[in-house]
């Protein structure tokens, strides 16, 4: 029998209150049985708790934790407690230290390979799956990141890891989807979607049914161990690169679903580094999807200064800048090539009629900034606020600060872009609302232009904003028809289906869509509540030369960079002359 292991302070509960859902996902995971009708999992409590001054001492100390069981209305799934729980007070050991792990296994008959460890502590999980458990850290308190947010995702997790679940993967069309979803969910698995692919996951049994039910227009590969689902989200083919043995079940460019093994690199597992992210698969949701773009019976008559202001997008104009700044032999963030490229920037933007200012960003050790432009909106106050970004720097991960980090794609591409933006609204002749433009430094260490940039926004200027867009790689075309990925979160969503329309009047790009932000500038902005999308090339996942000295001008599909800036400014345009 699986033992699944758990923390109890910030885990569970917090100051004797237990957490939404705790009681909830405890009998949940109780209820959990085998193939023969057993309980497939063994509940138990692992804590650090008072320290005893002598052996005597420990039953009353004891007899303490478990009132904080009866507070909080949990005791009772983890009766008899004397088997169920173990306490740093009698161990002698507190956690991270091998002894109350085995002394917590040994008590439930379980090895460490049968054991998962739940906690808020990150520490405490990595300690837990170096010893060969499987460990999730759990977002506590007032935490900004973990492997799982809420207590109710933790079910589908331990049901995998506790019943050694199957996983097939469906190609689905827009048509067979809906369908293949319902047999999926009707013969008691779960599905996740990633483009075309369907990755459906459950018990030998659940998987076997749902294949039988597909209908034949549905293609579908073998069912094998699930073992470790995670939902992979990288820049580029960053994760790939340094995971090649990490087997892939399902892709679509920057997201993948792989099959995770703990033991391999402990440290990426669940967290957000500045080239990808392993986090437990969404089950039942949609993770990336193509878009179905209305036909051209069915769009709208589009305002001629909306479309005057999208024929401005010169790709003359683009490519000169997009040289520019590749020019510099690095544009990293603390470094004088970034110095260089924000003061070409600012002359730019200047030199079209915008009002400029920087901003400072400390950046590690070092400072970097952001390239404010503003240009004011014709209308009476109040006005909103539309905002564009993209950031500016560029890295060589391999050979550090000062090694060539050319960033043509990554994001020189997106930078250029800003400006291209900035000269085809620059005459807007019906601007109602106020735009501005900002190019953030940082963005290759952690975001830290753009988190600084919203942090430090008042109150009555965040709640200004009506829509964020921003471009990260928008230059190198890895599908056969030149794609956009429009990712944001269910804050972004007509913002979303807006882009989808400006693409289907003004371009001839295909589109997908994702509600699983990731790693660009967009998502300080989501976590604050406003509406925020980043545009991306299509199937960026497949892009193996940016982070390094082969992001350069040669990789770039020009048409395709002019495209998504056309839908860009097609959406912009007419967003900024709405009252």
């Amino acid at each position: 029998m699986k033992l699944v292991l758990f923390d109890l302070g910030n885990t569970l509960e917090e100051n004797d209150v237990p957490l939404p859902g705790a009681r909830e996902m405890l009998e949940a995971t109780a209820a959990l049985r085998d193939q023969s009708g057993q309980p497939a999992v063994r509940l138990g409590l692992v804590s650090d708790f008072f320290e005893p001054g002598a052996p005597e001492e420990i039953p009353q100390i004891r007899e303490q934790y478990f009132a904080i069981l009866d507070r909080i209305g949990i005791r009772d799934l983890f009766e008899p407690v004397n088997d169920h729980v173990t306490l740093s007070t009698e161990v002698g050991s507190a956690k991270p230290a091998e002894a109350i792990f085995r002394a917590a296994t040994d008590r439930a008959g379980a090895t460490f390979a049968e054991t998962l460890f739940i906690t808020e502590n990150l520490g405490h999980v990595l300690a837990a799956r170096r010893l060969g458990m499987a460990a999730l850290h759990f977002r506590g308190p007032g935490q900004t990141s973990g492997d799982v947010a809420s207590l109710p995702e933790l079910v589908p997790i331990i049901r995998a890891f506790a019943l050694s679940d199957q996983v097939a993967v469906l190609r689905v069309s827009p048509e067979t989807v809906a369908a293949a979803q319902q047999q999926v969910v009707t013969a008691g698995a779960s599905w996740t979607r990633l483009g075309d692919d369907l990755v459906v996951t459950g018990t030998a049994e659940a998987v076997t049914a749902s294949l039988a039910a597909m209908p034949s227009s549905v293609r579908s590969s073998a069912a094998g161990p699930a073992g470790e689902l995670r939902l992979v989200l990288q820049n580029g083919s960053l994760f790939q690169q340094e995971h090649p043995d990490v087997p892939v079940v399902a892709g679509r460019g920057r997201h993948l679903v792989v099959r995770w093994n703990p033991a391999l690199d402990p440290a990426p597992h669940g967290l957000d580094v500045p080239c990808y992210a392993v986090r437990p698969l969404p089950v039942n949701t949609t993770v990336v999807a193509p878009l179905a773009l209305p036909s051209a019976e069915a769009r709208r008559a589009v305002p001629d200064w909306v479309r005057d202001c999208v024929d401005r997008v010169c790709v003359e104009t683009f490519e000169a800048d997009l040289a520019a700044f590749v020019a510099l032999p690095t544009r990293q963030s603390t470094t004088p090539g970034f110095g260089i490229a924000a003061e070409l920037a600012l002359a730019k933007l200047a030199g079209l009629g915008y009002t400029t200012s920087t901003q400072p960003v400390p950046v590690d050790a070092g400072t970097s900034l952001n390239v404010i432009a503003d240009r004011s909106g014709t209308g009476p106050q109040p006005r909103d606020l539309v905002v564009v970004t993209a950031h500016l720097d560029s890295i060589n991960i391999a050979g550090g600060p000062a090694a060539p980090a050319p960033g043509a794609d990554d994001n020189g591409s997106g930078s250029a872009g800003l400006l291209a933006i900035a000269a085809a609204l620059a005459e807007h002749p019906q601007q109602w609302h106020d735009l501005r433009l900002i190019l953030f430094g940082g963005e290759e260490q952690g975001l830290f232009g753009s988190r600084r940039h919203v942090a430090q926004l008042p109150v009555t200027e965040r709640n200004r904003i009506r829509t964020v867009i921003n471009m990260d790689m928008i230059g190198t075309l890895n599908t056969p028809q030149p794609g956009v990925l429009l990712e944001g979160a269910p804050v972004s969503q007509s913002v979303i289906d807006s882009l989808a329309t400006a693409a289907a009047e003004f371009t001839a790009l295909a589109v997908a869509t994702s509600l699983s932000p990731f790693n660009s500038d967009h998502v300080p902005f989501i976590d604050a509540g406003i509406p925020a999308v980043l545009t991306i090339e299509g199937s960026d996942g497949v892009n193996d030369n940016i982070h390094s000295a082969a992001d350069t001008l040669d990789k770039i599909n020009l048409e395709l960079a002019v495209q998504i800036l056309r839908m860009n400014v097609g959406y912009l345009a007419d967003v900024l002359g709405v009252p």
